[in-house]
C-alpha cells in the first residue's frame, strides 16, 4: 500500500473518530436536555396538583368526617384536576386511576419525599413522579405519569441523522484529504525517482526545493548525499586511475633492472669474458639487485604507512629532531659538496621522532639532487610550518600536483642516474598525514624549490 493512501486512511479514521465523538456528545447532551425538561415539567406539575389537592382536602376534611366521605372527597378533588395521568392511592386502596398502570408497583414511595422513575411499561417509556400526603391520619400517594417514549424516539432519529451527516462529512473529507495528501507527498515521489536514478548510476540529478518544510529539508539532505556520492565515485575513479598508473610505473621500474640482471647473467653463462668484463657485469647485477631491494623496501614502507590509521604522537623538542636530521645527512651532503643551515623557532612538536626525521631526510635528499655543488639547503621551523628550501634548478608549475605520486619524476634521466626511484615524496606525504599535516610546494624554474610541512593542529 502506498504511503499517500496510508496517510489518507489514517486521516479519514481520525476525522471519523472526531466526528463520531462530537456526535455522541451532541446526542447525549440533546437527549439529556430533553429528558431533564420532561422530568422537571412533570415534577412541577405533580407538585402543583398535589398542593391543590392537599389544600382542597384540608378545607373539607374534619376530624368527624367518615372514611367513606373522605374517600369520596379525595376522588372528587382529584377528578377536578382533569388529568387522566394522575393516580391517587390511599395505602393499598386505589382511589383514582384512569390508566391501566399501577405506579406503586414501579415506584414505592418513601414518606415525606417526592420521587420519580422512568420505567418500561408495555413497550413504552413511562415517567412516574409521586409523593405522599398525610391528611387526618390517612396516607395518600399522589402519582403523575407521562409517556416519554417520543423523547427516546427523537434521540434515535437524531442518531440516524447524525450518522448520515457524519458519513457525508467523512466522505467529502476523505476525498479532500486524498487529493491534499497526494499533492503534499508528491516531493517524496520525486525523491524516490531520483533515488532510483542514483541506484542506476545517474549521479548528477538533484531535487528542486520548493518549500522549506520537513520534505524540503529531506530534499536538501538528499542533494547533499547525492553530492557526496558523486564526489566519492569521482574519487574512486581517480583512485582506480592512480592504481593503474602505479602498477604501470611499478612494472616499468621492475622491468628495467630485471632486464639488465637477466642480460648480464646470460652473458656470464654463455660468453667467455675477460676478468675485468666479468667484474663489471657482476657489479651491474649487484647494482640492479640493490635497486630492486631498495624499491621493495620503500614499497613495503609506503604500504604500511597507508594502512596505518594513526600513530602515537609525543610532545618532543624540535631541537632533538633537527640534531638527528643533521647527523643523518651530514655525510651525504658532504659527498655532494652541499651545506645545511637550520633556523629553528619552534620549541616542541607532537611527533614520532623517527618518522618525522625520515620525512625531512627525504626532502633534503630531493633538495640535494636538485642542487649544484657549493649550494646550501635551508631548513626553517616557525609557527606551525617546517620548510626545506634549495636554490637548484626548480620544478615546472605544471608538475607540482604530481610530485607525491609514486614513481613520478620531473627529470627521469637525472633521477635514475642519481639513484632515485620516485617514492620519496609519496612516503613523505603519508608521514605528514599521520602527523595531521600536509605538504605544500613552491617552486620556480631556475630559482629553486621550497617544500613546506604544514601542521594544521599545531599552535
Amino acid at each position: 500500500m502506498k504511503l499517500w493512501i496510508k496517510v489518507s486512511l489514517v486521516a479519514v479514521i481520525m476525522v471519523a473518530a472526531a466526528v463520531s465523538i462530537c456526535n455522541l456528545f451532541l446526542l447525549v447532551g440533546a437527549g439529556r436536555s430533553n429528558l431533564n425538561y420532561a422530568i422537571n415539567s412533570t415534577v412541577s406539575a405533580q407538585k402543583t396538583n398535589a398542593a391543590y389537592w392537599m389544600n382542597a382536602m384540608a378545607e373539607e376534611i374534619k376530624a368527624e368526617t367518615g372514611a367513606a366521605t373522605a374517600r369520596s372527597l379525595a376522588r372528587y378533588f382529584v377528578a377536578q384536576l382533569a388529568d387522566e395521568n394522575i393516580v391517587l392511592n390511599a395505602g393499598t386502596d386505589s382511589i383514582y386511576n384512569a390508566t391501566c398502570i399501577e405506579p406503586a408497583d414501579y415506584l414505592p414511595l418513601a414518606e415525606g419525599k417526592r420521587q420519580y422513575i422512568i420505567a418500561d411499561v408495555a413497550g413504552k417509556s413511562m415517567l412516574m413522579v409521586g409523593s405522599q400526603i398525610a391528611i387526618q391520619g390517612t396516607i395518600y400517594s399522589l402519582y403523575m405519569m407521562q409517556d416519554v417514549t417520543s423523547i427516546y424516539a427523537d434521540i434515535t432519529e437524531m442518531a440516524y441523522r447524525f450518522s448520515w451527516i457524519s458519513f457525508a462529512i467523512m466522505f467529502i473529507a476523505g476525498l479532500v484529504e486524498l487529493l491534499l495528501v497526494r499533492k503534499l507527498l508528491k516531493p517524496i515521489k520525486t525523491l524516490k525517482e531520483n533515488t532510483s536514478l542514483i541506484a542506476a548510476g545517474v549521479y548528477d540529478r538533484r531535487i528542486r526545493i520548493a518549500e522549506q518544510d520537513e520534505i524540503g529539508e529531506l530534499a536538501e539532505d538528499f542533494n547533499s548525499m547525492a553530492d557526496a556520492v558523486e564526489r566519492r565515485v569521482e574519487e574512486l575513479k581517480e583512485e582506480a586511475a592512480r592504481r593503474t598508473l602505479f602498477m604501470s610505473a611499478l612494472t616499468h621500474e621492475l622491468k628495467t633492472p630485471m632486464t639488465s640482471i637477466k642480460g648480464n647473467a646470460q652473458t656470464l653463462l654463455v660468453t667467455r669474458m675477460e676478468e675485468e668484463e666479468r667484474e663489471q657485469a657482476l657489479m651491474q647485477i649487484d647494482a640492479d639487485c640493490t635497486r630492486v631491494e631498495k624499491l621493495s623496501q620503500k614499497l613495503m614502507h609506503l604500504i604500511v604507512l597507508k594502512q596505518s590509521g594513526e600513530i602515537a604522537l609525543k610532545e618532543q623538542k624540535t631541537s632533538e629532531l633537527f640534531a638527528m636530521v643533521e647527523a643523518a645527512c651530514q655525510t651525504q651532503l658532504k659527498n655532494r659538496g652541499l651545506s645545511l643551515t637550520i633556523r629553528n623557532q619552534m620549541d616542541t612538536l607532537s611527533m614520532d621522532l623517527d618518522l618525522l626525521c625520515a620525512l625531512l631526510l627525504n626532502l633534503i635528499d630531493n633538495a640535494g639532487k636538485a642542487s649544484a655543488p657549493g649550494q646550501t639547503i635551508e631548513i626553517l621551523a616557525a609557527s606551525n610550518v617546517i620548510s626545506v628550501t634549495d636554490w637548484g634548478g626548480g620544478i615546472p608549475e605544471s608538475a607540482l600536483p604530481q610530485l607525491t605520486q609514486p614513481f613520478y619524476r620531473v627529470d627521469k634521466a637525472r633521477s635514475r642516474k642519481q639513484g632515485g626511484i620516485g617514492l620519496g615524496l609519496a612516503l613523505a606525504e603519508e608521514i605528514a598525514r599521520l602527523h595531521r599535516a600536509r605538504l605544500a610546494f613552491e617552486s620556480e624554474v631556475g630559482k629553486g624549490t621550497t617544500v613546506k610541512v604544514v601542521f594544521e593542529n599545531e599552535a
